[in-house]
């Protein structure tokens, strides 16, 4: 019978991790079980939302796969790799700014299917991009320097909405329609997944520079929503949900929290009614027009009328005294 091998450094090492990770899951087994036996947060965390979430991290590892395949000689119609697309999934999935930026274009198309199926409004052409393709008198900067219109912005803008309400209906998140952040948190998954393997490798930066090739930041749908909300002539009317539509009522609210998307597009959730309403009001809305967009994802919430004499800068106080700063 063989000694066994002596004890290191690096069996401490492993053992340290493994047990970091053993704490990590039991710290969050009863708020997970708690949401699933409870129902709480249910339109955060409901099955067709984590289902969605899913079918876009598998649709991104799939695209890397594809990639990585033809940087290796494959023909463009090739099948990808099993193995690489359940290796890129998991790496993405272990990334948390990835998870939560894919989270909330999830919960942005369940957004944008309850406000077209509960109020009609038109997830591709809403009323505030159609009056904006009317106004043709409105020079724009179009993020490269060139001179456009409000109604050419709007335009592009519907076209890229278009496509990622196509993209959303079949799970899917085409790599070129990622912003720039995250782009290059999947390109690194490319370079995770090869380790140390120098043919992987030189693999990797080939995937990486044919995809960047196909990237052009300034044209992504959600870098024409910017410049689309700052293009309009009243902001504020960005921040009325049945006007704007899912995509621009969440750019702006956003931009008015100073926060991700991904963090807006929570502020729909039940638990959340409290901190939409004073992050309205905080962006200078009054408390007739703060309870009519709340109303919108929560018809049963009271929010209270001294919100009205509540001054934005109150407001921002008390998001700031919770953590929950704008």
């Amino acid at each position: 019978m063989q000694n066994p091998a002596p004890y290191s450094l690096g069996d401490d090492a492993w053992f340290a991790a493994g047990l970091a990770r053993a704490s990590a899951a039991l710290d969050s087994t009863a708020p997970i079980l708690r949401h699933l036996v409870l129902g709480e947060e249910r339109e955060v965390f409901g099955d067709a939302v984590i289902a969605h979430v899913r079918g876009m991290v598998d649709d991104v590892a799939r695209q890397l796969a594809v990639a990585l395949a033809q940087a290796g000689g494959a023909d463009a119609g090739v099948a990808p790799d099993v193995d690489d697309v359940a290796g890129f999934s998991g790496l993405l999935c272990a990334n948390g700014a990835f998870l939560a930026a894919v989270h909330g274009q999830a919960l942005e198309w369940q957004m944008a299917c309850r406000l077209e199926q509960a109020h009609g409004v038109d997830m591709i052409v809403p009323p505030l991009i159609e009056a904006a393709m009317a106004t043709a008198d409105h020079p724009v900067e179009d993020g490269l320097g060139q001179q456009g219109d409000r109604a050419a912005l709007a335009m592009a803008v519907l076209v890229a909405q278009a496509r990622f309400c196509q993209a959303q209906r079949r799970m899917a998140l085409p790599l070129d329609e990622l912003p720039q952040d995250l782009l290059r948190i999947a390109l690194g998954t490319l370079h995770a997944r090869a380790h140390d393997d120098a043919e992987a490798q030189s693999r990797a930066i080939i995937a990486e520079r044919s995809l960047r090739l196909r990237f052009d930041a300034e044209r992504g749908r959600l870098a024409l929503l910017r410049r689309l909300v700052d293009a309009l002539s009243d902001p504020a009317a960005a921040l009325d949900p049945l006007h704007a539509g899912p995509a621009l009522f969440l750019t702006a609210l956003a931009r008015a929290m100073g926060a991700p998307r991904e963090d807006a597009a929570l502020l729909a959730a039940p638990a959340q009614v409290a901190r939409l309403a004073l992050v309205l009001r905080a962006a200078g809305l009054d408390g007739d027009a703060v309870r009519a967009h709340v109303a919108v994802f929560h018809p049963e919430a009271v929010v209270p009328a001294s919100l009205a004499v509540l001054a934005p800068q109150a407001a921002v106080a008390r998001l700031a005294q919770a953590g929950l700063g704008t």
